[in-house]
């Protein structure tokens, strides 16, 4: 009795072991270098994170000073045509982006809208502001980055510069085109300032 239930389940257990199910083999298809270079775009940063790599590379580059003692304050780029106290989605956007392609580059850069203190409110916490009275009156900066965007038919030319803050000496330069359709992702209101005088 022992034995043949012993015979029986080793049969079992063999006949199991010899009855799993085969490997199956999984149908891999083609990818072209079209298709690939298209995944690659789609997932790379966006089309205005090119052009201000481009800015602060060549802002390292034209550097007439050593960057590595300047403290930098990076502004908004501003209509050419229009008033210096107005900007635009795509400035604020380039603006934020020069921070970081700036200090990757190991520049010191300050950001100079960052209060003393944090903000607790119901819709966030914040430790940015925009009201000049919340910031700090002196601050070691030695180097201001400015600079203008002009619209043209096909795009926007945009020009920085870097000047020191004291003297006005432009330390370096740096200039780069972003195609219409790059401005149109950023830009919705496509030139129009976000930031108006107060009456």
């Amino acid at each position: 009795m022992k034995l043949s239930i012993f015979v029986s389940f080793t049969a079992l257990f063999l006949g199991a072991c010899t009855m799993s199910p085969t490997k199956q083999e999984v149908a891999q298809t083609e990818v072209s270098d079209e298709e690939k270079a298209a995944a690659e775009e789609i997932y790379t940063q966006p089309y205005s994170a090119r052009y201000s790599a481009e800015l602060a590379e060549q802002l390292v580059e034209n550097a007439s000073i050593r960057l590595n003692s300047a403290k930098v304050g990076i502004t908004n780029l501003v209509g050419v045509t229009g008033q210096y106290d107005q900007s635009s989605p795509l400035s604020m956007v380039l603006s934020e982006q020069l921070v970081q392609e700036l200090h990757s580059r190991e520049l010191s850069v300050l950001d100079f809208k960052a209060t003393n203190f944090i903000r607790v409110t119901p819709k966030g916490d914040f430790a940015l502001t925009r009201d000049y009275l919340e910031l700090d009156e002196i601050m070691p900066i030695t180097h201001v980055l400015v600079g203008t965007l002009s619209h043209h038919r096909d795009g926007v030319m945009a020009n920085a510069r870097l000047v020191n803050i004291n003297t006005k000496e432009v330390a370096s330069v740096a200039q780069v085109f972003i195609p219409e359709s790059a401005v149109r992702q950023l830009d919705e209101n496509y030139g129009q300032p976000v930031l108006r005088k107060a009456p």
